[in-house]
């Protein structure tokens, strides 16, 4: 009896050893359920240590035959079947709401008209609705987690920030005359330059460093300036020639900057992480041209009248936009869609895993107001920065008078 038990014993071990290095090692998990008395149908898909992804989970639910999608880069301790219950609405729009480990993770999302609508967007639009929300369980959704909450604050070099809006793993920064500001849960001035420099067109943020040439200079240049936004640090590396300021970025690829001297008719790149800058381009060798996911070759003539990079997508489903860009993996990223309106430009968003269902977001005033980092999205409104993600709405981080008059200001955001 007892060989009997310690065979029972190695081979549960075992089992358990087994199913412990398939939990470990698995890349994750694609499962369909239903919750809510087998009503609503749950798509669950969990991305884990996937290359060149974040670690995420996808859900789609199904009610009443409309898809309504989720994405969250948590992992929810990696479980399966995350979502506990389902509470939904139906009027003149139809809303659902997924409650994950007891509460609501995000905001109602609302479907009208081939098009989803995140609640905090539409109040006051439909008064059965809003009675709805406010007869929900407080402890299980609270419609002010998605409002803006600009009450603490603090101010320094003219800029209001809102603490309690900060990103903890966040780093913004905004240009100004000799430099920039470094901005998480305080604002630092970081001079670069000896006196102001109003425009500086060869400045871009490029991986987490701020790049800039070094305007102090006269008629040419061969020093780029690179301030790393994690430390507040600065360091600088030389052109193998001088460049002229009549350079232009064609864009950044790889978290590497590349500019064309039209004067001298060459090309640069330019690595921060090395501090490296190589010519890889001129009239002989000809000019790197970046277009939708490809590299090819252009002529110094093409490159000569701007022949900037093409970063946007050109998703033939997304034809009817004006622009459109894909930030993040072929799994845990999203398309921005930006589409023309007589205010500015409405953007939309949805998930790579499934290109149809488009959520709105917010209306900006134009297309350089706008900043991307992971699944947060930064934009300028006035004299004032804003982000949205989906488990906080949008919230205002700071306001600054300088920007609704120098349109040369240039923002950002990296991860720390």
């Amino acid at each position: 009896m007892k060989k009997k038990y310690r065979w029972f014993l190695v081979l549960a071990f075992s089992i358990l050893i087994i199913f412990c290095c398939v939990r470990f090692f698995s890349k994750g998990h694609t499962i369909t359920y239903k919750v809510g008395e087998e009503k609503y149908e749950v798509k669950e898909v969990y991305t884990r240590k996937a290359k060149k992804e974040i670690d995420n989970y996808y859900l789609e639910i199904t009610v009443n035959k409309h898809v309504y999608p989720f994405q969250f880069y948590h992992t929810f301790s990696k479980k399966r079947k995350v979502v506990e219950e389902v509470l939904t609405y139906a009027g003149d729009y139809e809303c659902v709401l997924p409650i994950i480990e007891g509460k609501a993770v995000t905001d109602l999302l609302c479907y009208r008209d081939n098009r989803y609508y995140f609640y905090h967007s539409i109040i006051g639009e439909e008064e059965k609705l809003d009675a709805f929300v406010n007869s929900l369980d407080i402890n299980l959704y609270d419609k002010d987690d998605w409002l803006d909450q600009s009450t603490d604050k603090k101010e320094e070099n003219n800029i209001t920030l809102y603490t309690r809006n900060v990103v903890s793993d966040h780093v913004l920064f905004l240009s100004n005359m000799k430099g920039i500001y470094k901005i998480d849960n305080a604002i630092q001035n970081i001079n670069i330059f000896e006196k102001d420099i109003y425009q500086r067109d060869l400045s871009a943020l490029v991986s987490h460093y701020y790049v800039v040439a070094n305007y102090e200079e006269n008629g040419r240049f061969r020093t780029f300036y690179f301030t790393d936004l994690r430390t507040g640090k600065i360091s600088e590396a030389k052109a193998p020639n001088y460049l002229s300021f009549d350079s232009y970025i064609q864009g950044i690829v790889d978290n590497k900057l590349y500019i064309y001297d039209r004067d001298n008719e060459k090309q640069y790149r330019i690595n921060p992480d090395k501090k490296k800058i190589e010519e890889i381009g001129n009239a002989k060798k000809k000019i790197q041209y970046y277009q939708s996911g490809k590299w090819s070759k252009i002529t110094t003539t093409k490159a000569n009248k701007e022949m900037s990079f093409e970063m946007v997508s050109k998703d033939l489903e997304f034809q009817k936009f004006d622009t459109v860009y894909h930030v993040g993996g072929k799994v845990s990223g999203y398309y921005y869609l930006l589409e023309k309106t007589k205010d500015g430009y409405n953007l939309y968003r949805t998930p790579s895993q499934n290109k149809k269902l488009i959520t709105y977001i917010t209306t900006i005033h134009e297309l350089e107001d706008l900043f991307f980092l992971d699944d947060y999205v930064y934009f300028q409104e006035g004299n004032k920065i804003k982000y949205y993600q989906d488990e906080t709405g949008i919230r205002t981080l700071l306001e600054y008078s300088e920007l609704e008059f120098n349109k040369n200001i240039l923002f950002g955001a990296v991860k720390k």
